[in-house]
């Protein structure tokens, strides 16, 4: 990882050339993780809040007997102005207590799953339908624009943060394939994989082999 920024632009949006520097896991495994990203809930556009509640019943039923059942308890209070998002506010999920002792975002079940994803895969929906878009793109952000590596939260992780080299396979880019095409598109992913391709791809799949011989430094 480096500290060095470099940007480039596909139609409007900025993007942080580190997501195709920064090594990433083989792929999400809750087994090993145990969702810890959840834990802290997160946020989203303002207006989100409206799409999941209009999945209420289903959610409820996908909820274990801990989790918040009182839908008042999902959501903050209050409102932060971002711009990053739609509605130019953000709403932060809650977090609750859990049988253990420890806190997590309400919608994380005992099993460590998403309860919002379970809930559309019952129902026969794409899973992320309800799913927030800053859920979905961890470890990526946009922060002022940029579409950027979430250098902030990943130190706090214990299998895929940005200081457990001796777990990454590939770039943190190659990882996201299916999040970055939700969320952004195929076109923008297109551009994405062959400026990933001409300038990075080779290089990283070198200091990747000197993390993995113990030869980096």
């Amino acid at each position: 990882m480096t500290d060095k920024k470099e940007l480039i632009e596909f139609q409007g949006l900025m993007i942080d050339t580190i997501i195709f520097r920064q090594g990433f896991v083989p792929g999400c495994d809750i087994g090993i993780c145990g969702g810890q990203c959840c834990d802290w809930g997160v946020y989203m556009d303002r207006d989100f809040q409206s799409v999941i509640l209009k999945h209420e019943t289903k959610i409820l039923e996908s909820m274990d007997e801990y989790q918040p059942k009182d839908k008042a308890k999902w959501f903050e209070k209050e409102l932060v102005r971002d711009g990053d998002f739609p509605s130019g506010f953000a709403l932060g999920t809650e977090i609750y207590v859990t049988s253990k002792g420890t806190t997590q975002c309400v919608f994380k079940d005992k099993h460590n799953y998403c309860s919002l994803q379970v809930s559309a895969t019952k129902n026969g929906e794409h899973k992320w339908n309800i799913k927030p878009k800053y859920c979905i793109l961890y470890p990526l952000t946009v922060v002022d624009n940029i579409l950027t590596y979430d250098d902030e939260h990943s130190k706090k992780l214990d299998y895929c943060g940005a200081d457990k080299e001796h777990n990454f396979t590939q770039t943190v880019f190659e990882a996201m394939t299916e999040e970055i095409k939700y969320v952004f598109g195929e076109e923008c992913f297109d551009f994405l994989e062959k400026y990933f391709i001409k300038n990075y791809k080779k290089k990283y799949q070198i200091e990747n082999l000197k993390i993995k011989e113990g030869t980096n430094g």
